[in-house]
């Protein structure tokens, strides 16, 4: 008669305990990754680059704008042919560039003109506005060499408005003078010069403006009523420019 076999007992004699329920099982918490051969798509460079000097051309006068340009179009055409990120970055860059460089460009050039409209009517006398109902009248004279039917001047008082140049100055490239803010100009007049007005009565604000047309000497200008010297001056330099002027007494 045979005996049933017999459980192993541990070291105290006792019999192991068997669980007879579903084992349990630790849980893993890491995140879930991007599908097996996905890998993440990165931001292109330069289509950073561009928005970031598209940005700052309001703060550059235009400069990094041209930048912006150049970087977003060739960060446009890396994003086309690698598939990566920044499109939208890169557009924003190319149209602020383009937007600003315009913007700076319509600035420069209507400052240039201002710049260039300022010398221009300085170079008329720069006359201010007078009074009354009288205006400013700018005429310019017949170039030297051409007929002229103008009558001499005639009056109580003469005046002799002179230039003269030294050192090297020959002649003037403009020549701008004026009797009761009545403008008028003579370009390109060989040094020395003259020129003879007349008046009647009390006397008239007088102007005289001579620019040297070269970049060497000394230009002298004056003016004369009735033989003596009321004013002048002298300039040097290149394209130096003499200014006097004569006010009523």
């Amino acid at each position: 008669m045979g005996y049933p076999p017999q459980q192993p007992q541990d070291s105290f004699g006792q019999q192991p305990f068997e669980h007879s329920g579903p084992q349990y099982q630790p849980q893993s918490y890491s995140q879930p990754g991007p599908p097996y051969g996905q890998p993440q798509r990165k931001t292109n460079g330069l289509a950073i680059a561009a928005l970031v000097t598209g940005l700052t051309g309001f703060i550059t006068c235009g400069f990094t704008s041209i930048l912006a340009v150049i970087f977003g179009h060739v960060s446009l055409a890396q994003i086309r042919r690698d598939r990566t990120d920044g499109r939208g970055m890169a557009l924003a860059g190319t149209i602020l560039g383009w937007f600003l460089t315009g913007a700076w460009l319509l600035f420069w050039g209507l400052s240039w003109a201002g710049v260039v409209s300022t010398a221009l009517y300085s170079a008329a006398g720069g006359a201010t506005a007078q009074a009354g109902p009288e205006r400013t009248r700018l005429d310019v004279d017949e170039q030297p060499g051409q007929a002229t039917d103008a009558p001499p001047a005639s009056g109580e008082h003469k005046v002799v408005l002179e230039a003269v140049g030294a050192d090297g100055a020959t002649s003037a490239g403009n020549v701008t003078y004026s009797q009761d803010f009545s403008i008028k100009q003579e370009q390109g007049v060989k040094l020395p010069y003259t020129k003879d007005l007349a008046y009647d009565g009390d006397q008239p604000h007088l102007y005289l403006w001579v620019q040297n047309a070269g970049t060497d000497g000394v230009v002298e200008c004056r003016i004369k009523i009735d033989g003596a010297v009321v004013r002048e001056a002298k300039s040097s330099g290149p394209y130096g420019v003499c200014t006097v002027t004569a006010d009523k007494p």
